[in-house]
């Protein structure tokens, strides 16, 4: 399917991609697709179907689509097993596919697109597929409506996070030492939004749960204290999630688990259910647009995208590419 790019959101990733790469992007040849460097980024994208190929023709042109930017092999004992998202050979559209979402046009599989309800626009098409992936770090948790989970660094992932734990009625609290994401996280519906800087977090938490801990706690920082916080300041039985790459080894040692028996865990990426649990909250409005969203234009990328990224001075940064549909 032909796709002519409406939005695409730029990624931590991207800025890793960008400054230190490649990192993903391949050298040699993916053994999935055969791409290898020099790639266009973006794999958070949204656009308008304006042409098919042979055979498809369940889906019309002019539709508005969300990408869910992966291939897989589809053999393998994981993806046979439908854990596709861990499939040894996956390939990522923006980084290991011909042609990603910052180009004006661009070429998917069938198996990649979700046509948006009407009442949905190109934005929230284009969050999809980072919502999806902060959707899953939640349902890891394994926390029930009324619990409580601190969310560990408030940039996009972590938003999000907070976004899919209040839809499902779940109290938040965020930790970031950004007043401006600190500001994004109680717009979006977090019950508290502190400073770790000046702030005991594992006090706090164990005050507000009656000296028990927290339900569960999501890592979207990558910071080594602040994984370290979490799993003290989590409650037997509960869950920390890690969903941000860190750079560093983490902090952990044995009496936290053994005394306090949390459970530790990762979350990749999503699968097509966290695609389609988004596209349905959204239509219930439990993303809203306003607060947190900064949209530039492609000839800007760097200077309004990839710099203020990396020096954590915004949320979600949207490249407008397609301003017809936009």
């Amino acid at each position: 399917m032909l796709i002519k790019v409406a939005y695409n959101g730029l990624c931590g990733s991207d800025v890793h991609e960008f400054y230190e790469g490649p990192v993903a992007a391949t050298i040699d040849p993916h053994p999935l697709t055969g791409c290898s460097v020099p790639c266009v980024l973006g794999h958070e994208f949204s656009g308008t179907v304006v042409e098919v190929g042979a055979g498809l023709d369940d889906l019309a042109i002019g539709s508005v689509v969300a990408v869910e930017p992966i291939e897989t092999c589809g053999v393998c004992p994981r993806c046979a097993a439908g854990r596709r998202h861990l499939c040894r050979r996956i390939a990522f559209h923006g980084y290991n596919r011909e042609g990603g979402g910052l180009s004006e046009l661009t070429v998917v599989r069938r198996d990649m697109v979700h046509v948006l309800p009407a009442e949905l626009s190109a934005v929230h098409g284009a969050l999809v597929e980072p919502m999806a992936v902060a959707r899953r770090a939640v349902r890891r948790t394994r926390v029930e409506r009324g619990d409580l989970v601190v969310v560990h660094g408030a940039g996009p992932i972590g938003l999000g996070a907070i976004l899919a734990l209040r839809a499902d009625g779940v109290e938040v609290v965020a930790v970031d030492p950004s007043s401006e994401r600190r500001s994004a996280a109680r717009a979006l519906g977090a019950r508290e939004a502190v400073d770790p800087s000046d702030t005991d977090i594992v006090s706090m938490v164990r005050d507000l749960t009656d000296g028990i801990g927290a339900a569960g706690a999501i890592d979207a920082a990558g910071a080594s204290a602040a994984f370290a916080a979490a799993v003290r300041s989590t409650r037997p039985d509960g869950t920390v999630v890690v969903v941000a790459h860190h750079h560093e080894p983490l902090p952990l040692r044995s009496g936290s688990l053994i005394f306090g028996e949390v459970t530790v865990t990762g979350s990749s990426i999503y699968d097509t259910n966290d695609f389609a649990w988004v596209i349905k909250a959204m239509q219930s409005g439990a993303y809203p647009l306003d607060g947190w969203i900064t949209t530039i234009e492609l000839d800007r990328v760097v200077e309004d995208g990839f710099e203020p990224l990396r020096a954590h001075s915004v949320n979600k940064v949207l490249v407008r590419l397609d301003q017809r549909t936009a």
